[in-house]
This record gives structure tokens, sequence and C-alpha cells, in this order.
């Protein structure tokens, strides 16, 4: 009897710790001061201490990739890091002590420069910040219609004086120390084109090991990364792609994605451009030919690796379809990418395995 009297004692102990335990739950969080972009977080956590820790831990590493990687503003007084972007580019011809993490983000873009014939290339920051600059005017109404022919032509002449300069930094380390040294004064870093998605992943990596597995990371429309969605049946998210030539409230999107565990990064020309003779002038500009390219108005890439997908997106972005195809070719099994493309004729061609994509149009 009092066998039977303590396994029911037992057995209502764990039912009522049970009924206490509190069930996981959808939580958001949205940042607004980083990367220049709006970061939208979602995840699946046991409890909102657990959700809040989780937030500030995300908000560290936006804000430090923010911080190291801004042209536009130099480090706070207070600032935990030894220096930025911003000075490093007031400083050509002087190496300079950086921090590790700084380091390793300028290593890892040549890298990538190397591994997409150049056509990835942080060192063009002078030359985007012309075309930058003439999308600002056409933005602001300075500029009506298309670019007027004189202006066209005093960028070109702005662009014929700029090097794309062969060797623009040298990275070097000593004794646990990094260092960075500007080697021509055309060279100006520009680390747009990846560090948000480095920071993006260094984001996922971290719910990884924390064993979060529903959640999903928005940083802008170009960079997300999602693990599964609680939400559906088939764990999927259903990823809408903006429609590039948009001419009515009916067709905003042109197609949608459905998947689960990856990332996706865009790099497009229907955000930020101005018109010359019916082409859009964007700010994804060719290191090849310090012109932006008109070949496609956007690249979607899904794959691993938010920081890879996001230089490699805006490689390919520019890349003639022949140099595309070839790169593909010759990478896609070393590097299991899926890319659907929008056309600038408005067709979309597709290179997928096993993603699933249903076209809207």
């Amino acid at each position: 009897m009092k066998k039977v009297i303590l396994f029911i004692t037992i057995l209502f102990s764990v039912i009522l710790l049970s009924s206490c335990k509190e069930e996981p739950k959808n939580y958001s969080a949205s940042f607004f001061d980083y990367m220049d972009t709006f970061i939208a977080i979602n995840i699946v956590a046991d409890n909102d201490d657990e959700a809040a820790r989780h937030f500030n831990k995300i908000r560290e590493i936006y804000s430090k990739y923010h911080d190291l990687s801004t042209g536009y503003e130099p480090l706070a007084t207070n600032s935990p890091f030894l220096t930025n972007i911003y000075h490093i580019n007031q400083t050509v011809n002087q190496t300079i002590e950086i921090d590790i993490e700084l380091y390793e983000l300028l290593e890892v873009a040549e890298q990538y420069k190397v591994l997409t014939q150049g056509y990835f290339d942080i060192s063009i920051g002078k030359i985007v910040d012309i075309w930058k600059a003439i999308i600002l005017e056409e933005q602001n109404g300075y500029l009506f219609s298309d670019i007027p022919a004189e202006i066209y032509q005093q960028v070109i002449e702005q662009l014929e004086a700029i090097e794309v300069v062969e060797n623009p930094y040298t990275l070097s380390s000593l004794d646990g120390k990094y260092y960075i040294r500007i080697n021509h004064e055309d060279v100006k870093l520009d680390l747009g084109a990846i560090s948000k998605g480095v920071a993006t992943e260094k984001v996922y990596e971290y719910l990884i090991n924390e064993g979060i597995e529903y959640y999903s990371i928005s940083a802008g429309s170009s960079s997300i990364s999602v693990g599964k969605n609680i939400n559906r049946d088939t764990k999927q998210f259903h990823v809408s792609l903006a429609n590039p030539v948009r001419t009515g409230a009916d067709d905003r999107t042109y197609g949608i994605l459905k998947i689960s565990d990856t990332s996706i990064t865009t790099s497009a020309n229907y955000e930020q451009y101005a018109l010359y003779q019916g082409l859009r002038y964007h700010h994804i500009v060719s290191p090849k030919t310090k012109m932006p390219m008109h070949y496609y108005h956007s690249v979607t890439i899904l794959g691993a690796d938010s920081g890879f997908l996001d230089a490699l997106s805006t490689a390919l972005f520019s890349m003639p379809p022949e140099v595309f195809q070839a790169w593909l070719n010759q990478h896609q099994n070393e590097y299991p990418v899926e890319i659907v493309r929008f056309n600038y004729d408005t067709t979309i061609s597709t290179f997928l395995n096993t993603s699933i994509f249903e076209d809207l149009r």
C-alpha cells in the first residue's frame, strides 16, 4: 500500500510540475540602428527572460559589426574597438592596428574577390560613392526623369580619373595583433556588400549554438536566414520575391520561395537607382567597368553562410550571363548555392536543386 501511495504521489508531482511549465512561444524584436537597414528577428523561446537574453546578444552582434564596418562615422570615444573602416579610409599609406573581427572580415573579403575573379571588390568605394551621389540627387528631386547628358558625362570623367587598384590594401599580423595598410589614394573600403551578411551569419551561429530551432532573421529585404517555421505543418517559410518592374498594386511580387533551414540574399536594382536613356544606374558597381551593369534586375541566392551569399550575389549581379554560367559550372558543386534570377528583359532564370519556387506572374 505504501508503494502505491508513493507512486501516486510521485505521479501527481510530475503532473503538477508539467502543468506549471510555460509553453514555448513566439517572440519578436526589431532594430533600426545598425547596417543602415531595418532588422527583424523572430524566435521561439521558453519564456520572456530567455527571449530577452537572446535579443540582447543579437543586438550586440549587429552593433559590433556596424561599428567596425561603417564608413560614415568614426567610433565613439568610449568604443571598445581599436578603429573602424571610416578611420582606415582616412589613413592611406599607414599601417594601423585593427581588431581581429575586422581583420577576419577583410581577410574573407579578399578570399571572395579571388573566388569571384575580381567581381567582388570592397576597395572601389570612391567609384560607388559617385553613383550613390547621382542616385541621391535623383531621389531628392534635383534631377527629373533621365540624368541629363552633361551630368552623365561628368560622372564618366570622374570615373576615368579613379584607378581600380590591383593590391588595394595589405593585411598582416604579428604577436597576436592585426594590421592593415591602404596602399593607394584611390582606394576606399566599402563593406556594405558583406558586413550585414557576416553579422547575420554570426547571429545564425549564435542561435544554433543556443539550440534554437524555430527562428527567422531579416536584415532588410536583402539578407534573410531562417530555421523552421513553427506555424506551418511543412515547417517552411514562404518568402516573397519583390517584382523589380512592377507597374501596379497587384504585382508587388513575382514569385515565392518555400524554404527552411537556409539563408537568402538578394542583390537588385529596384530600390536605389537613377535613369539614363531608359536604363537604371544603381549602386551595385562592376569593378571591371566602374559602371552599374544592366544584365539583371535582381539575383536571389539561397545557401549556407549569409556573408558568403551577400558577397556572391553582388559579384554575380555584375557578371555577364556567359561569365555567370561559367562560374556556376565551375563552382556550384563546391559551393551548393541555388539561384533565382530576374533578367533585364523580364524573363526569369532558375538554378535550383531542392528549393521550391512558385512563379506568380
